[in-house]
């Protein structure tokens, strides 16, 4: 879950939260509808069980980031502008079983506590968020009777109905370009690794069939397609010395959806034919010319031709 509590004049409800299942919105809340709604586009015929329930711990997740918004409000001297006090919280499954219940709150970017039921510590950053004993033993109860076994129930529910949806894979489509900045000359190979789900990949370069080091490659940041699957790039700036002609570059990419490496190399093409190049240029140059000839020889015709047909009226007009 990400919840956000705002503060100042935006266009966005004063408090909202996603339910995510991996990266996939499942559902959605806010104090405007102050319900909790599905966001299971591909399913919308499906009921999704237990919302009244979800409903009212969002309702109390909402007061109590507000309540913490307002007890920081002035430490941070912030008595105007737009402010945020946000919270991730979720479980996990894997192999091995599922994880505790963890959450972390910050307050305008800045973290403030976290709790982690593995070692039961709910850790203040400002003393303004300290709770009592009878707090704390309190939280502990309802995290372990209400919050992690909601929390584990929804996810297992949505990886059963919907497994297609969150567990699907989606191939990479991968490319090796090399690019000349128009004006400085500076040439960059790039490995870009688009179309693929989940998000999670991993993507090495190499020259001459060595390793590029991290060091001298700028890997951009995983940034989402319109379709719901991700791209990724990995550029290495070549050096004046570096001509990219004289090595061969490839791109080997590992993710969950290929049962092998994929391995895409650029190679230099062959030097231009200065020979063809030249004679090309020449035949080019003589049907333009054949052409111009030809247009001023018919425009000298059509020409010819329109002053035949007037010299007799004129003729005539004089004989009047």
């Amino acid at each position: 879950m990400l919840a956000t509590a705002i503060e100042g004049e935006t266009q966005f409800p004063e408090f909202s939260a996603v339910i995510m299942v991996d990266d996939v919105q499942v559902e959605y809340f806010d104090s405007n509808d102050r319900k909790v709604i599905s966001r299971r586009h591909w399913k919308v015929e499906d009921v999704v069980e237990e919302l009244d329930l979800k409903t009212t711990i969002m309702l109390r997740v909402q007061d109590d980031l507000i309540l913490r918004f307002e007890l920081l409000k002035p430490r941070f001297n912030h008595t105007d502008g737009v402010h945020t006090y946000q919270q991730i919280a979720g479980c996990e499954m894997n192999d091995e079983g599922e994880t505790p219940l963890m959450y972390w709150d910050a307050y305008d970017g800045i973290a403030t506590l976290t709790y982690s039921k593995v070692t039961n510590v709910r850790r203040s950053l400002f003393p303004e968020l300290l709770w009592s004993k009878l707090a704390r033993e309190a939280f502990q109860q309802l995290s372990i009777n209400l919050y992690q076994p909601l929390c584990v129930r929804t996810l297992k529910s949505y990886l059963k109905q919907d497994k297609n949806t969150v567990m699907r894979k989606v191939r990479p489509r991968v490319r090796v370009m090399l690019k000349t900045h128009p004006e400085s000359g500076a040439q960059q190979v790039s490995c870009l690794a688009t179309g693929f789900y989940p998000r999670h990949i991993n993507m090495t370069l190499l020259r001459d069939r060595q390793t590029v080091s991290e060091e001298r490659l700028i890997t951009g940041e995983l940034l989402p397609n319109g379709d719901g699957t991700y791209q990724q790039r990995k550029t290495l700036s070549l050096s004046a010395e570096e001509r990219p002609e004289s090595h061969n570059y490839t791109c080997t990419v590992t993710h969950t959806s290929l049962s092998n490496k994929l391995n895409i190399t650029w190679e230099p093409g062959p030097a231009p034919d200065i020979t063809s190049i030249a004679v090309a240029v020449s035949v080019f140059v003589i049907v333009v010319l054949v052409l111009a000839v030809a247009a001023f020889i018919k425009r000298k015709r059509r020409s010819a031709g329109q002053q035949g047909h007037v010299q007799p009226v004129y003729t005539a007009f004089l004989g009047k």
